[in-house]
């Protein structure tokens, strides 16, 4: 089973889109009203595989019937999107969520086709997406040119060639690296220097080790998140997990960061049908409940600075029990019951905590990112 998208270029795509256009154009040539099938995105037709994470079951198609009032004006919007999207494509352009929410509100279209608010144009985007496929995939929205910000960074000995066509290496594109692209599988990479990519929750931890110079110390890429990744992001992950870069993960010890683990590891149900955000390879570097409370803990002499779990850490926790890519997953399922037993959660932040002179903390950071490497089988210099 592929992990990756199939590589497409905008060519390509416009055919797509002009091939169900021309469809829906002779449909009513004919006189008959369109009908639009897509494979939707549900529990019914989304499976877990721990080998492959989300995976789309193309199984029974749903219909948009253009007899039904509502339906109708659902395949104007949706040709009216497509359009949209090929007149940016040929001009080489992208355009945002935003923009193209706006481009229902010129008059005339808007007289028409009523658009309510943004949630419906976003819905029209997700349904295009459905609709327009490549090899048996879905066409994700950023190859239909609407394209999110930039949300994620990496530093790290890499050499690539990004969306301007202009070579940089992502050690030398600012303070935090390079701003991962829109559409990172559109990036060329040119030449690889680094045995692992650590990929971290927090913006500010990752910019520690930056200015501590540890990848350089030990030839590894740091990417930081940001929070829960965008697609942009995890496509990244992908795209290095495919150049055979080990790919760690270290995040605050807490249900919700679970989340954001798994979400790297397995994709999500909503977005099952989109490959290549996926990276089963992915390994959780920390910080784990065996760093507080195992018998070679590295962080027990900074239980105390744990913080209690809030009444919707511990909802959350409840409903991970409830989520395939956690609740079958033998490693997060057990951190997840221990932090509901314990009802306590850890921050990426605690490792301030030790007190230590600066230059005590980044050997501490170095012992602690190739030890925790080392038991998953990974090792950097």
């Amino acid at each position: 089973m592929s992990r990756s998208r199939t590589e497409i270029d905008s060519s390509e795509i416009i055919g797509l889109i002009d091939n169900v256009l021309n469809t829906v154009a002779e449909t009513l040539e004919d006189g008959v009203f369109p009908e639009i099938g897509y494979y939707g995105a549900s529990k019914k037709n989304v499976f877990y595989q721990e080998d492959a994470g989300y995976v789309s079951i193309d199984e029974t198609p749903s219909f948009i019937d253009g007899r039904k009032v509502e339906s109708a004006k659902t395949v104007a919007s949706f040709v009216y999107g497509l359009s949209r999207f090929k007149e940016h494509l040929e001009q080489n352009m992208s355009m945002s969520l935003r923009d193209f929410y706006y481009m229902h509100k010129v008059k005339h279209v808007q007289d028409v086709l009523k658009i309510i608010d943004q949630n419906e144009t976003n819905r029209l985007i997700n349904l295009c997406e459905r609709v327009i496929r490549h090899n048996g995939a879905s066409v994700p929205r950023e190859e239909l040119g609407v394209v999110s910000s930039p949300k994620g960074t990496f530093y790290g000995d890499i050499t690539i060639s990004d969306m301007s066509k202009k070579r940089l290496n992502c050690t030398s594109a600012g303070e935090y690296g390079w701003f991962i692209s829109s559409r990172p599988f559109d990036v060329k990479i040119h030449d690889i220097n680094i045995d692992a990519a650590i990929f971290i929750e927090k913006e500010a931890m990752a910019r520690n080790l930056i200015e501590l110079e540890i990848p350089e110390d030990l030839r590894i890429g740091v990417g930081a998140l940001f929070g829960q990744p965008g697609r942009n992001m995890r496509a990244w992950i992908r795209r290095l997990a495919d150049e055979e870069i080990p790919i760690l993960i270290l995040v605050d010890m807490s249900p919700w960061s679970l989340r954001i683990f798994s979400t790297i590891k397995s994709n999500s149900i909503e977005l099952a049908n989109i490959r290549g955000l996926a990276t089963p390879e992915a390994k959780l570097l920390g910080i784990t409940t065996d760093d507080f409370w195992g018998k070679r803990g590295m962080l027990t002499e900074i239980e105390h600075s744990l913080e209690s779990m809030t009444k919707s850490d511990l909802k959350c926790a409840q409903q991970n029990k409830n989520i395939p890519a956690i609740s079958q997953d033998q490693l997060l399922s057990r951190q997840n019951e221990i932090m509901l037993k314990k009802k306590r959660k850890g921050e990426l932040e605690a490792f301030k905590s030790f007190g230590l002179p600066l230059a005590e903390l980044k050997g501490f950071y170095i012992k602690y990112l190739k030890t925790k490497s080392s038991d998953l089988d990974v090792k950097v210099i």
